[in-house]
């Protein structure tokens, strides 16, 4: 999903036992809940920095996460951004929807909230959108910084250096991630535009890159976009090599597509734990067609487990259809931005003022997937 808007600093909300949920370098287990019932929360820091509280059902005020926590959630997802204040990046500018105090959901943001997330004890999922903006189907906008690369070979050694310094960083500051997602909605490929004279903090209006070099998900282009995707698995494994690896697709109402890219990914080697999809009905579809997709790739592909990454409505349906994948297959979901709302759906809290409470209808049914999956 793109464009959903904010992320930060702050105290998000504590709660929880506490050092469980480390791993790899950081010499604890990795987090490996029976079920993940997940949420991207990334616009929570931003928000609190702005003054925004959260409370109960009850009005009681709450770190988000223990609240999140209370109701069952035991994994966070996180965006990250490679330079969000560089031009046309998500924290651009001084005026309008791109003015932000401070550079949002650059590494050091999100290893200030991965920490908070590990301290409550929780699995984390680390997204690189490996772009200074949003990244999504619409758009996947080269990091200013990667503009000048002469070659595919130059790019992916960019991006493998990136993200081993990200996880890195996060590993050695206590906020190990459990699973990375490489690339955010990569359908189409990853960096494969550049900004034009008109292109916003959103990403909008940007223009393939006119130097021919991408990531474009396309017959002819594929190796490309396997070096990237291959680069970025490396530069994970170089640090912590019991992290999950998750790529991502969003067009989960069309089984043959994602087959195609799957296969296209596997075929030229590119080794991952998971495939992530987007399931929206605003734009994917109903859960029958989710569900259709899922059960097909599961038997297509045996080696593979699935998430969905990113979903609002359906809450229920959607965890079933990932607990019903076989043999365990289906680790979960990630609810998108449950403070937020949009044409992806609705929020979970009701909003007055700086303060938002939490709707009970809401968070019952998500009390009932908890007692239902036994996420005591």
């Amino acid at each position: 999903m793109g464009s959903a808007g904010t992320g930060g600093t702050g105290s998000a909300g504590t709660g929880g036992v506490g050092g469980a949920g480390t791993g790899g370098m950081g010499g604890m287990p990795a987090f490996d809940p029976p079920f993940i019932l997940g949420a991207d929360i990334s616009s929570v820091q931003e928000a609190i920095d702005n003054g925004a509280t959260y409370t109960d059902t009850d009005g009681n005020e709450k770190g988000i996460l223990e609240l999140l926590k209370n109701h069952g959630f035991n994994y966070i997802r996180l965006r990250t951004f490679v330079d969000p204040g560089t031009s046309y990046g998500y924290a651009f500018g001084t005026g309008g929807s791109c003015a932000k105090s401070e550079t949002y959901c650059d590494k050091d943001h999100t290893i200030e909230f991965g920490k908070q997330i590990k301290e409550a004890g929780m699995g984390f999922l680390l997204d690189f959108h490996y772009s200074d903006t949003w990244a999504d189907p619409g758009k996947q906008i080269i990091p200013e910084a990667w503009r000048d690369a002469q070659s595919i070979d130059e790019m992916a050694g960019l991006l493998k250096a990136y993200t081993k310094d990200v996880v890195a960083a996060l590993v050695t500051a206590g906020a190990r991630p459990d699973m990375v997602q490489i690339g955010n909605e990569i359908t189409p490929g990853m960096l494969i535009h550049v900004p034009a004279a008109d292109t916003d903090c959103w990403g909008n209006n940007s223009v393939v890159n006119p130097k021919g070099l991408t990531g474009r998900a396309t017959n002819q282009n594929w190796d490309n976009l396997a070096a990237l995707l291959k680069a970025g698995i490396a530069g994970v494994k170089e640090v912590d090599d019991t992290i999950k690896i998750m790529l991502h697709v969003e067009n989960t109402e069309d089984v043959n597509g994602v087959t195609w890219w799957v296969n296209s990914a596997k075929t030229r080697g590119v080794a991952f734990d998971v495939l992530g999809l987007s399931c929206y009905t605003a734009f994917q579809g109903q859960p029958a067609v989710w569900q259709n997709t899922f059960n097909t790739l599961a038997e297509t592909f045996p080696d593979l487990s699935f998430a969905i990454a990113e979903y609002n409505p359906e809450r229920t349906k959607a965890n079933q259809i990932m607990r019903d994948l076989p043999d365990g297959r289906g680790l979960g979901t990630f609810f998108w931005e449950p403070t937020q709302s949009g044409s992806w759906g609705s929020s979970l809290f009701t909003q007055q003022g700086g303060t938002y409470r939490a709707n009970s209808d809401d968070f019952a049914e998500f009390d009932a997937i908890k007692a239902s999956f036994g996420l005591e």
